[in-house]
């Protein structure tokens, strides 16, 4: 699995579980469609905000792996 797809299911593991921590399950109730909406909107900002953190640390390990090679060249 590469960092993309990491990150993606991260993601996704973290909206539903979102989801499933605010009880969206309770589905019979239509008057607290409010809440539900609210409860949507929390996880997809939870899932993008663990997208961007592990895209981030992504981005860091492979800088900080293209840092360490020593690519000047040897002048005599």
């Amino acid at each position: 699995m590469n960092g993309h797809e990491v990150a993606l299911w991260s993601a996704i593991a973290a909206f539903f579980g979102y989801l499933l921590a605010a009880g969206l399950f309770d589905l019979i109730n239509p008057a607290s469609w409010v809440e539900y909406l609210g409860a949507f909107l929390v996880a997809a900002i939870t899932g993008g905000g663990v997208y961007a953190k592990q895209r981030l640390d992504d981005a860091k390990k492979a800088t900080s792996t293209t840092s360490t090679t020593d690519t000047r060249k040897d002048v005599h």
